[in-house]
C-alpha cells in the first residue's frame, strides 16, 4: 500500500521551535531539566502515560530485555523500533548528542534528529524525526509476539494502518494503528510474506494462512514528521486519536509538558546546588509519573515490573507521593480505593485486612505489614489535610482491621504474629520463603502499635468508649512487652524478629529502623535509641544506602545477580541496599547524626542524576562494587515509588522539618541543614494553604521567612530553630500573611519583635557514628556455590548422540489434566499447546543421557532468555533396572501428583529454567543453571526442548521405564528452575483452572509413560 502526501493538512511547528514556545509559556519548564548523557554509556529511562502504559527504554543501544518497549494494562505491545536512514541503520551509540528531558528524549545525528515523545493520557509511542533536508526513512517498529498475529490494514479515509491483536486478554485494548503525520513525498508499508501452512493429511482441512508481517514503514523526502503507534480498546477509538494527532499535535504534546510545569510549581525547592534542585524536580516528577488510572487511582510500586497496586507500597509512598506535594485529593482518592477492598469475610482468615496487591483480574491479602501502613497512611493524611470528616468515613474500615486482628493475629503479649514472608522481605522459591522472619517481626510491631494508638484514638473522638478503653489496655500491654520481649541489652539492639518458639533471631537488619521512627507513643527510650543507631550503622549504613542484612552474616549476598551459584531471589532481602531504606535511616538519623543524614539524602540526588533509570531511584542497588567498579551496580525495578517517596519525605519533614498537624492547628517547623545547602526555598501545603518559604543563615544568625495567600486561617508555629551547640524551641500565633522570624545566638524574634518564652536546648556530645564500608571478601558462602555439583553448560548442551533407549509419540491437545477438564493460565503468554506432550526421545551412550521432548507450541517472552522458553515445567522420573536403594512415587516442586507404583523412580529431573537432579529421597543431585543465551534448552521454534545430563549423575544401568510430565512453570519472578505452577478451580492469569478441590489440585496437564 503506497499513500502519496503532497502537501501535509497542517504546517506543524519543528519540535524545538515548540518546546521553546512553552518555555516562555510556563516558567517551570522541563526545559530547565535536561540531563546531557554522556557519549559511550548507555543508560535506561521510563516513562508512564498516567492512565495504564508506560514506555521503559535505552538512550544509546537496542533494547535489552523482555520489559524494554510499550507495555500498557500489564499487556507488552511494542519491543522496539528502529531508524535506516538512506538505506543505513541508525546506531544509537553513535549520536551525537543525548539529552533526557521530563517530557522527551532527544538523540541528535548528523542527518536528523530523533525526538522520542512522552505523551499524557495516551497509549501511544511517538517519535519525531526532523532532518535539514529531505531523505529516505525506514521505520521498523518490533511488536510482542504475545499479541499473537497482526493483520495489518490499510484504512484510506484516516490515512493509517490498523491491526486487531488475537491473543490479548480480556479487558486489554487490542487495536493497534500505525501513522506518519506531517512533511514528506510519499509513505509506503513493505510485509513480508508470511510462511505457507504445510498441506494436511486428506480428509483434515487446511487452516488459513497467517497474515503477512509488517517489515517496515517507508518515508520518501521525509523532512520532519511523527511516526505514531497508537494502542487502543476498538478502531474507532484508535482511528480517533490518530484523527487528532493528524489536526493538532501540539495539543496532544503539550499537555504532558503543561502539567510538568504545574507541579514544579507546587512542589518548588531551591537550593544554592543546581544539582540537589535537579534531582528534588526529577524525583517529584518521576514519583508523579507512577500516580496513575489504572484501576482507578492508584500508585505503581516500580516499573517495569511492577505495574500494578501493592498496598504496602502506595501506603509507604503515599505521603512523598502526594502528601508533600500537596495533593491531598488524590491521597484520599486512593485511601478509599483501598478501603473499598478491605476483607469483610468474617470466616476469612485475611479477615480486615487491606490488600497486599491489586492487579487487574486478582486481589490478595498476604501481608501483616499492609493494614498497619494503611491506617498509619489515612491519620497521615488527615493530619496534612486536615479533613476531619474523613475520619467518619473511614473509621468502620479501621475498626473491622482492628477487630480481624484481634480475631485471626493477636497472641498473649498483644503482638501481631505473620507468616514467614508476610512483610515487606517477602521473597519466595519453590522451596520456600528466602528470608524466613515469622512470626512477629520488630517493624510489624511498631506499625501495629501505631495502628492501636491511632484507632483509639479517633475510637475516643468519635464516642466509642468501649472500643477506646479496650485497645487503650492493649496498647499498654504491647508497649510493656514490646521493650520485654524485643530489647537485646547484650548488643544494645532491637531482635529483628521472634520466632514461634518465643526465642529471639539474631540478625542484623535494618527493621529496626521502624521501631524508632513510626511509633508516635515511644517504644524506646531517647539511650536506646543512639545505641540502635550505633549498633547498626556500622554494619548497615554503607555510604550509598542501607544494606537488608549485615556482611557478616552467613547467609549475606553482596550481588543480586550472581549465575550460576544463586538465583536473584536469594539475595533479594539478603544483603542488597534497599533506596527506600534511606527514609527511616535519615529520620532516625537527623535528631542525633544529621551529617550522616546529610550524607545518605546528598548521594541519593547523585543517584537520581546519574544512574538508571535516569532522572529517577531503582528499587536495588547491590551492597559491594563489581571487580574493576567503584560504585555498585542498580538492580531491581529502575524507578521505585517508595525510593523515590521516601526521598521527598525526608527533604520535607526530616531535613526541612515542616510537620503539619491541620487537626491540632499548628504545623511544626524544626530544620536540619547544612549551611551549604542554604538559602533554601520551598514550598508546601497546610490543609487549604500553599505558604512559601525561605531558611538563611548567615554566620549565628538563622531566619525563616513564610509568606501565604491573604485571608489564611490562623495557626499555631511550633518552632525549633538551630544554633551552634543548641536549639530554641518556641510556639507562636501566625495571623498575617508574612512571617520571619530570627534566631541571633540565643535570642528569638519573630518580625522583629523578641520572643520572651524561648527554651534552649543544648545539644549534647555524642560519641561519633561509624559507616560501614564494604570489604568484599570472595571466600563468603553465599560466592561459593550450593553443595552439589553444578553442571556446566558445555555438559547440559550436548548434541544428541548414541542410541535411543525410547521415543514415543504422544496424542495431541490430551493436555486437560487428570479430569480432563483443566484450562491453562488466561494470560495470553500462556499460548494454548506449550503443556502438550507430542514426542518424547531418550538417547545414551557411555557419558551422557539425550532428552529431546517436543510439545505441541513454545513460548519464548523473553523473561528469562538464557533458558530459550518460558511457562513450562517438566519433570521426567527415571527408573533404573536393579537400581540399590529406595524409589519413590511422589514428585515434588508443588506437582501434587503420584506417579503408579510400577513406575516408581530412583531419580527425577525437574526441568525449568535449567534443570534439577533429584533421587528418591528427595536429594539434589546435580543442577543446570543456565547463565547465557549461547546454551539454551529450548527452542520455540522447533517447539522442543533438548539437554543431556552426564551418566554419572544419574546409573549406567539399563532404564527400565519412565514418566515425562507437564505443566505450567512457576519461579516466582525469581528465577531458578521454578516449580509446577497451580491449578485451581477457576483460571486466573497466573495460575490455571478446571480443578476439582480451590487449591492442592494435581499440576499435571499432561503425562507421557515409557517402558519397556
Amino acid at each position: 500500500m503506497r499513500l502519496k502526501i503532497e502537501k501535509p493538512p497542517r504546517m506543524y511547528l519543528p519540535c524545538i521551535v515548540f518546546f521553546i514556545f512553552l518555555s516562555s509559556v510556563f516558567a517551570n519548564s522541563p526545559d530547565s531539566l535536561g540531563i546531557a548523557l554522556a557519549p559511550g554509556k548507555p543508560h535506561q529511562y521510563i516513562f508512564t502515560n498516567k492512565v495504564a502504559g508506560f514506555w521503559y527504554g535505552e538512550t544509546q543501544r537496542p533494547h535489552q530485555n523482555a520489559y524494554q518497549g510499550y507495555t500498557a494494562f500489564e499487556q507488552r505491545y511494542i519491543n522496539d523500533y528502529s531508524l535506516v536512514v538512506n538505506g543505513k541503520e541508525l546506531s544509537r551509540a553513535m549520536s551525537e548528542s543525548i539529552v533526557l528531558y521530563p517530557d522527551r528524549l532527544v538523540r541528535r545525528y548528523a542527518p536528523l534528529t530523533e525526538t522520542v515523545l512522552f505523551v499524557d493520557g495516551w497509549n501511544a509511542l511517538i517519535v519525531q524525526v526532523e532532518s535539514r533536508q529531505p531523505l529516505r526513512l525506514r521505520w521498523k517498529p518490533t511488536f510482542d509476539v504475545s499479541l499473537g498475529a497482526l493483520n495489518w490494514r490499510y484504512q484510506e479515509s484516516s490515512s493509517c494502518w490498523i491491526a486487531r491483536a488475537d491473543r490479548v486478554a480480556e479487558g486489554r485494548p487490542r487495536y493497534l494503528a500505525l501513522a506518519v503525520v506531517g512533511e514528506s513525498k510519499t509513505v509506503q508499508a513493505k510485509f513480508e510474506k508470511a510462511k505457507k501452512v504445510k498441506k494436511k493429511k486428506r480428509g483434515k482441512k487446511t487452516p488459513p494462512g497467517l497474515p503477512d508481517k509488517l517489515s517496515y514503514i517507508e518515508i520518501e523526502d521525509l523532512q520532519n514528521v511523527y511516526l505514531a503507534i497508537v494502542i487502543d480498546a476498538d478502531s474507532a477509538a484508535v482511528l480517533a486519536k490518530v484523527k487528532r494527532l493528524q489536526n493538532a499535535p501540539e495539543e496532544i504534546l503539550s499537555a504532558r509538558t503543561a502539567r510538568i510545569a504545574r507541579l514544579l510549581k507546587q512542589v518548588k525547592f531551591k537550593s544554592p546546588d543546581a544539582r540537589i534542585n535537579k534531582a528534588y524536580a526529577w524525583a517529584a516528577i518521576s514519583l508523579s509519573d507512577l500516580v496513575v488510572e489504572q484501576m482507578g487511582p492508584g500508585i505503581w510500586a516500580g516499573l517495569p515490573w511492577f505495574n500494578n497496586y501493592w498496598g504496602r507500597d502506595s501506603f509507604i509512598s503515599l505521603p512523598g507521593a502526594l502528601l508533600v506535594a500537596g495533593q491531598f485529593e488524590s491521597a484520599r482518592d486512593i485511601l478509599l480505593r483501598f478501603s473499598a477492598l478491605q476483607n469483610t469475610d468474617k470466616r476469612s482468615p485475611y479477615y480486615g485486612r487491606i490488600p497486599n496487591r491489586v492487579k487487574l483480574n486478582e486481589t490478595i491479602y498476604n501481608t501483616a505489614d499492609g493494614t498497619p501502613w494503611f491506617v498509619r497512611a489515612c491519620w497521615e493524611y488527615v493530619r496534612y489535610s486536615g479533613d476531619t470528616q474523613f475520619i467518619n468515613r473511614i473509621f468502620p474500615v479501621v475498626q473491622t482491621a482492628m477487630e480481624g486482628a484481634l480475631q485471626n493475629y493477636v497472641d498473649a503479649y498483644g503482638f501481631l504474629y505473620h507468616g514467614d514472608a508476610e512483610t515487606w522481605m517477602d521473597a519466595v522459591g519453590s522451596d520456600g520463603p528466602w528470608s524466613p522472619r515469622g512470626n512477629r517481626a520488630v517493624e510489624v510491631q511498631a506499625l501495629w502499635m501505631e495502628q492501636i494508638r491511632i484507632s483509639r484514638t479517633w475510637a475516643e473522638q468519635l464516642g466509642y468508649s468501649r472500643w477506646a478503653g479496650q485497645w487503650k489496655m492493649l496498647e499498654e500491654r504491647l508497649q510493656h512487652n514490646f521493650q520485654q520481649q524485643f530489647w537485646d541489652s547484650q548488643r544494645g539492639n532491637l531482635y529483628d524478629h521472634l520466632n514461634a518458639d518465643n526465642s529471639p533471631d539474631l540478625q542484623i537488619r535494618p527493621n529496626a529502623l521502624f521501631a524508632l521512627t513510626i511509633p508516635q507513643s515511644p517504644l524506646l527510650t531517647s539511650e536506646q535509641k543512639l545505641q540502635v543507631l550505633q549498633t547498626i550503622a556500622p554494619r548497615l549504613l554503607f555510604p550509598y544506602g542501607v544494606a537488608s542484612l549485615a556482611e557478616d552474616d552467613p547467609n549475606f549476598h553482596p550481588y543480586h545477580h550472581y549465575p550460576p551459584y544463586y538465583v536473584p531471589d536469594a539475595a533479594y532481602h539478603n544483603g542488597l541496599i534497599w533506596t527506600w531504606l534511606n527514609g527511616p535511616a535519615i529520620s532516625a538519623l537527623t535528631p542525633y547524626y544529621p551529617q550522616a543524614a546529610y550524607q545518605l539524602q546528598k548521594e541519593a540526588s547523585r543517584q537520581i542524576i546519574e544512574n538508571d533509570a535516569v532522572g529517577s531511584l531503582s528499587e536495588l542497588l547491590e551492597t559491594w562494587p563489581r571487580a574493576g567498579e567503584t560504585e555498585p551496580v542498580i538492580s531491581g525495578t529502575v524507578s521505585q515509588a517508595w525510593s523515590l517517596a521516601e526521598y521527598l519525605r525526608n527533604w520535607q519533614e526530616d531535613l526541612l522539618g515542616i510537620q503539619p498537624n491541620a487537626v491540632e492547628g499548628y504545623i511544626r517547623i524544626a530544620p536540619h541543614l547544612p549551611e551549604e545547602w542554604l538559602p533554601l526555598k520551598f514550598r508546601f501545603r497546610y490543609a487549604s494553604q500553599w505558604i512559601d518559604g525561605v531558611y538563611e543563615q548567615n554566620g549565628s544568625r538563622f531566619s525563616l521567612t513564610l509568606n501565604r495567600p491573604p485571608g489564611s486561617e490562623p495557626c499555631r508555629l511550633r518552632l525549633s530553630l538551630p544554633g551552634q551547640t543548641f536549639r530554641t524551641n518556641t510556639t507562636i500565633e501566625w495571623t498575617g500573611e508574612s512571617l520571619t522570624a530570627v534566631l541571633n545566638d540565643a535570642a528569638v524574634t519573630v518580625n522583629g519583635a523578641p520572643v520572651q518564652m524561648v527554651e534552649i536546648d543544648s545539644l549534647p556530645a555524642l560519641p561519633a557514628l561509624a559507616l560501614a564500608n564494604p570489604v568484599p571478601d570472595m571466600s563468603i558462602p553465599a560466592l561459593q556455590g550450593p553443595r552439589y555439583p553444578l553442571i556446566s553448560p558445555q555438559e547440559a548442551t550436548q548434541k544428541p548422540g548414541g542410541r535411543i533407549v525410547f521415543d514415543l509419540k504422544d496424542p495431541a491437545n490430551d493436555d486437560r489434566g487428570p479430569n480432563g477438564k483443566y484450562q491453562y493460565p488466561t494470560h495470553p503468554q500462556f499460548k494454548e499447546g506449550i503443556f502438550d506432550l507430542r514426542r518424547v526421545k531418550i538417547r545414551q551412550d557411555n557419558r551422557y543421557f539425550y532428552f529431546e521432548i517436543e510439545l505441541r507450541d513454545m513460548v519464548n517472552p523473553g523473561l528469562k532468555p538464557e533458558s530459550g522458553f518460558q511457562h513450562v515445567c517438566i519433570a521426567i522420573t527415571l527408573n533404573f533396572e536393579k537400581f540399590a536403594g529406595v524409589r519413590s512415587t511422589k514428585l515434588g516442586m508443588n506437582a501434587n501428583f503420584s506417579v503408579p507404583i510400577e513406575y516408581a523412580y530412583n531419580f527425577v529431573i525437574y526441568l525449568g529454567n535449567g534443570y534439577r537432579i533429584v533421587n528418591s529421597r528427595g536429594k539434589v543431585i546435580a543442577e543446570y543453571r543456565p547463565v547465557d543465551t549461547e546454551h539454551p534448552l529450548g527452542f520455540a521454534e522447533d517447539k522442543k526442548i533438548r539437554f543431556s545430563v552426564p551418566v554419572k549423575y544419574l546409573s549406567d544401568r539399563r532404564l527400565k521405564n519412565a514418566v515425562v510430565l507437564a505443566g505450567g512453570q512457576d519461579d516466582h519472578g525469581g528465577g531458578g528452575v521454578g516449580e509446577f505452577r497451580d491449578v485451581r478451580r477457576e483460571a486466573g492469569e497466573w495460575f490455571g483452572g478446571g480443578g476439582e478441590r480451590p487449591s492442592g489440585n494435581p499440576n499435571i496437564y499432561d503425562l507421557l509413560f515409557m517402558r519397556r
